[in-house]
C-alpha cells in the first residue's frame, strides 16, 4: 500500500512541478455569486476562480408483490417495502488558476458517513483538451457507471452490468478528448473506504482504460461508440474476488444473485463494449461485459457476463445533452417552466454461474416514467419484474431458489 501511494505521491508532485509557470502569483481576487441552472456559484470575473456545492437528497419508496418463502427455520420471509434515504450528499467543487480543479465529496445516507469522488486534477494537458487527475474517483470503465447518479434514466444502475464495473478507487488518470473521441487509461488501487483498519496483505496494481468514438455528433443527434478494459488483481492480494448486486431497489437490502468469495484467485480481466443514440426525444442505449477469473491450484477458470439495452421518449420538446468532454450524457434543462416528462424501458440480463460457482442467473425489465420538473427537481417512477434462476440464492443459499417477484418503486430527487 505505502509503495502504491508514494508513487501517486511522487506523480502528483511532477504535475505540481510542470504546472507552477502557469500559475498566478497569489492574491485577493474578487468573486460574484450567481445562480447557474438552480447551482449556486461564486466565481471571478475571468472565470480563473470558482467554488460550487453539489448537494442531492435522493428519498425512495417501494413495495413488493411477492408471496414470500420459507427460510432454513421454517420462518415466513417476504421483501420488505418501505422507506429509504438512498443519498444525502454534500460536495464542494472548485477551480483554481483556471487549469487546476478540486473536489470532496461525502455521503450521510443510513446514518453513516462515507467519502466518495476526492481528488484533484490538472486540465491544462494537450491544449486544455485533456487532464491528469489524483485521488479517489470513478475509474474509466463503463458507461452507465460513469453517469453521476442524479443523470440516471432509471432510478438505479442495471444489473447486468454493476457487478463488474470498478467504480471508485484511489489511483490516477490521463485523459484525452476532442469533440469527436476521448481516450482515457488509469493505474489504481483500492477504494479509500478500504484503507481504514489492519490489513494482512499489501495492495496490488490495477489497470483500466476507456476509449469513445462519436461518428454522428451534431446538435440533434448523437452515436457514441465505446470500449473498455480493466486488468485487476484482488485489491490486497487476499486472492479472493465477489461479484453480487442487488435486484435494481435498495428499500430491500437483499441480493439474489451472488457469488460469495471466490478463492485462489490469480487475476481477473473485464471487457466491455457500450452504445449509445440520441435523436431528439429519443434516446438508446446499450452495454455488455465479459468477466474472466485466472484461479490458482489447478482450478478451472471462470467466465461470467451480463449487460442491458434501454430506450427512453420524451413526450415533451426536450432531449438528453452530450458532454464529450466526460464521454457521458448530462443534466436535462426542462424547455419549459412545465418541466418535461419521458418514458423509459430497460431489459438487464446476468449470469454468475460457471464451473463450480452458482452465484445465480437474473433476467429483469424495468418500465419508468421520469418527471424533471426544473433542472434541480426530478421524480422517478419504476414497474420492475424479476425473474431469478434456480441458483439465485444469495450469499449463504439462504433465499429460494426461481424466485420471481415485481415491485413498484419511486424516488424524489433534489440536486442543488
Amino acid at each position: 500500500m505505502r509503495k502504491l501511494i508514494g508513487k501517486l505521491a511522487l506523480t502528483a508532485v511532477a504535475v505540481a512541478l510542470i504546472a507552477l509557470p502557469l500559475a498566478a502569483t497569489a492574491g485577493e481576487t474578487p468573486l460574484q455569486a450567481a445562480s447557474e441552472d438552480g447551482v449556486l456559484v461564486w466565481k471571478s470575473t475571468d472565470n480563473a476562480f470558482k467554488w460550487w456545492i453539489d448537494a442531492r437528497v435522493y428519498a425512495d419508496v417501494a413495495t413488493y408483490m411477492d408471496d414470500g418463502w420459507t427460510d432454513g427455520d421454517d420462518e415466513e420471509q417476504d421483501l420488505i417495502g418501505g422507506t429509504f434515504m438512498r443519498r444525502a450528499r454534500f460536495a464542494v467543487k472548485t477551480i483554481l488558476w483556471t487549469d487546476w480543479y478540486a473536489e470532496v465529496d461525502m455521503d450521510f445516507a443510513e446514518e453513516t458517513t462515507a467519502l466518495k469522488d476526492a481528488y484533484v486534477a490538472y486540465r491544462g494537458l494537450f491544449g486544455g483538451r485533456g487532464h491528469v487527475r489524483v485521488g479517489n474517483f470513478r475509474q474509466p470503465f463503463g458507461l452507465e457507471e460513469n453517469f453521476t447518479s442524479r443523470n440516471l434514466l432509471f432510478m438505479e444502475r442495471s444489473t447486468g452490468t454493476e457487478p463488474f464495473v470498478v467504480g471508485r478507487r484511489m489511483g490516477i488518470e490521463v485523459a484525452r478528448w476532442d469533440p469527436d473521441w476521448r481516450v482515457a487509461a488509469s493505474v489504481y488501487g483500492a477504494d479509500v473506504s478500504d484503507f481504514a483498519g489492519e490489513k494482512d496483505d499489501d495492495e496490488t496494481v490495477s489497470f483500466a482504460a476507456r476509449v469513445n468514438y462519436t461518428p454522428i455528433h451534431t446538435e440533434e443527434s448523437v452515436l457514441l461508440v465505446g470500449a473498455a478494459a480493466t486488468l485487476r488483481k484482488t485489491d490486497w492480494d487476499a486472492g479472493e474476488v465477489r461479484f453480487d448486486v442487488r435486484p435494481e431497489t435498495y428499500v430491500a437490502d437483499t441480493k439474489f444473485t451472488d457469488t460469495d468469495d471466490i478463492e485462489d484467485v490469480d487475476k481477473y480481466n473485464v471487457l466491455g463494449g457500450e452504445l449509445a443514440y440520441v435523436n431528439k426525444r429519443f434516446y438508446a442505449q446499450g452495454e455488455y461485459m465479459t468477466a474472466g477469473v485466472t484461479r490458482l491450484e489447478g482450478l478451472e477458470d471462470l467466465s461470467f457476463g451480463g449487460g442491458y439495452v434501454y430506450a427512453g421518449l420524451f413526450l415533451t420538446d426536450d432531449t438528453h445533452p452530450y458532454d464529450y468532454q466526460n464521454a457521458e450524457f448530462g443534466r436535462v434543462i426542462p424547455r419549459s417552466k412545465k418541466g418535461a416528462w419521458e418514458l423509459a424501458a430497460r431489459y438487464s440480463t446476468l449470469d454468475l454461474d460457471d464451473q463450480d460457482i452458482e452465484g445465480g442467473s437474473s433476467s429483469i425489465v424495468t418500465l419508468g416514467l421520469n418527471w424533471y420538473a426544473n433542472p434541480n427537481i426530478r421524480v422517478y417512477l419504476n414497474y420492475v419484474m424479476v425473474n431469478n434462476d434456480e441458483t439465485a440464492m444469495g450469499r449463504r443459499d439462504d433465499l429460494p431458489g426461481d424466485y420471481d417477484f415485481n415491485f413498484l418503486q419511486a424516488r424524489f430527487l433534489a440536486a442543488f
